[in-house]
């Protein structure tokens, strides 16, 4: 169904210029300016408060039509006989909608939607009212039988609309934007969805938004292409040489979308960007919608937590230009995403994923450096063997009564907990004079368990003490500090910053520079 949408502004109905009354074989008496006294007669005069309207010309010229206020007109139409309305009929031009029906001859809308304003609620008092420059007589709502003659001439077939811009008493008026913007947005979609107007996907939506208030016209523009996005083709026509253009809705909706995309990475929202600019489920035209699909791609698992396959779109994907993903990288992944939380105000997450960077890093430590003191087991996961006593002889021993039960009953422990912790503790007795590791299981690790029983949540102040700290400097640093003597013998150098150390900082960066 094609949709045409329509703003009607006060001079969009205009009387007839003197060049156009003599083609028509009118008389100097028939000219606009002078039968219109004939039709403003004293009772619809008084019913305007005495208000001598009389039709003007924008210049002086034989061949510039004649303008009258809008509501003014409407009411004349309204109050004359069938005879007379028909005589006023013959007078009417509609300069910038002929030129609209004109360019749409070929693609008639099923549905016309017509815009009309009503400002009796703001505007009314007689004092306001008495003044002949008060936005109430350029109302376009009584205008309505006119245009719907109009409309049935023009387009027969085509199911009318009226969306009306009737502003409650107390309420803003329609010159205000965002006042106006929520107008628009409810009464459009209301209208339409109660005539059951619906658009699909090879249907068009030509928008006429010139006209009116800029606020209306604004609004409308927005409303649009927010409603109905790429269906959307925006009418801009001249009255004076007669032309109308058509503007394709990219011209305006990839500045929109530029926007709701920079807001949406701004969140790290990266499935909300592909969809906005239309990435999501398409195969790119060309290598740099590739490459930004790719990389939003990336920062979806990123964002789910799933660095494995970050890491293999990275690396399949040629990204960015990494040779490998060393065992700890997914360690300052999950660090870097826990700061991210903190700056979201996830306070749950942020300890969460800054407690699995950590005990995470340390599992993959283990089985980095032993390997061959390690098991699978399908139900319980990677376990330490009991021969881990050849290499650490003092493990068995260091571990809680509990534990070393378990350990002799079945010949090995689970790789998580006490047991991961006390082998980093033993294989690595520098531990003892880092100002940041031994926080992991002495005083976190309690916190840590304590906090998530807490189901009203937590406070940022408490993610900072659950690692000994008091502000997120600190905590940053000392997450970072924990994570580069875990990675120590593998590191080429210690890593200074979360930005520095996560992948997915450059990622993000390059998704800023592309968008922009």
């Amino acid at each position: 169904m094609n949709i045409w949408i329509v703003t009607i502004g006060s001079s969009d109905v205009q009387l007839d210029s003197d060049n156009k009354c003599r083609e028509k074989g009118r008389t100097e008496k028939q000219r606009s300016d002078k039968i219109w006294h004939y039709w403003y007669e004293d009772e619809v005069q008084a019913d305007c408060y005495d208000i001598a309207f009389e039709p003007k010309q924008s210049y002086k010229d034989k061949d510039e039509p004649y303008r009258i206020e809008a509501r003014v007109l409407g009411r004349v139409y309204e109050s004359s006989s069938p005879k007379i309305q028909q005589e006023i009929l013959s007078y009417l031009t509609f300069p910038l909608l002929d030129n609209f029906v004109g360019t749409l001859k070929d693609s008639a809308p099923d549905a016309i939607a017509v815009l009309l304003t009503d400002q009796s609620e703001i505007f009314n008092s007689n004092t306001e009212r008495r003044k002949p420059k008060c936005p109430y007589w350029q109302d376009t709502c009584t205008l309505k039988p006119i245009l719907k003659e109009y409309f049935q001439e023009q387009f027969p077939d085509a199911n009318c609309v009226w969306i009306p811009l009737s502003p409650a008493s107390g309420e803003k008026g329609l010159d205000d934007w965002n006042y106006v913007l929520k107008l628009v947005q409810t009464n459009l979609r209301e209208q339409l969805d109660s005539e059951q107007i619906k658009v699909d996907a090879s249907d068009k939506v030509y928008v006429s938004h010139q006209a009116g208030t800029p606020a209306i016209s604004s609004a409308v523009q927005f409303v649009s292409l927010a409603q109905f996005r790429s269906h959307v083709e925006f009418l801009v026509s001249n009255e004076y040489n007669q032309q109308t253009d058509t503007i394709s809705r990219s011209t305006y909706l990839g500045a929109i979308q530029q926007q709701e995309a920079k807001a949406l990475l701004e969140r790290h929202d990266y499935s909300g960007v592909r969809d906005i600019l239309g990435l999501t489920g398409t195969t790119p035209s060309n290598d740099k919608e590739k490459r930004l699909k790719y990389l939003l791609d990336a920062g979806e698992q990123w964002n789910f937590a799933k660095f494995q396959k970050f890491k293999n779109i990275l690396v399949d994907r040629k990204l960015l230009s990494i040779k490998n993903f060393p065992w700890y990288q997914s360690g300052y992944e999950s660090l870097y995403l826990a700061w991210i939380r903190l700056e979201q105000g996830s306070t749950v997450d942020a300890l969460f994923h800054s407690f699995r960077a950590a005990e995470g890093s340390v599992i993959k430590w283990a089985e980095k450096h032993f390997s061959s003191y390690l098991v699978k087991d399908e139900k319980y996961g990677t376990q330490i063997k009991i021969s881990i006593d050849e290499k650490l002889p003092n493990y068995f021993n260091a571990l809680s009564e509990p534990n070393q039960r378990k350990f002799e009953q079945w010949g090995k422990i689970g790789l998580y907990g006490d047991p991961i912790y006390e082998l980093l503790r033993q294989a690595r007795p520098d531990w003892k004079d880092h100002p940041h590791i031994r926080i992991v299981w002495e005083d976190a690790k309690k916190e840590r368990n304590n906090s998530f029983h807490k189901i009203e949540g937590l406070q940022e102040s408490q993610v900072f003490e659950a690692w000994g700290t008091q502000t997120k400097q600190e905590w940053k640093q000392r997450i970072l500090g924990c994570l580069n003597f875990i990675a120590k013998e593998d590191l080429p150098q210690e890593f200074t910053s979360l930005e520095e150390a996560s992948l997915m900082f450059k990622v993000h960066r390059e998704l800023e520079d592309a968008i922009a």
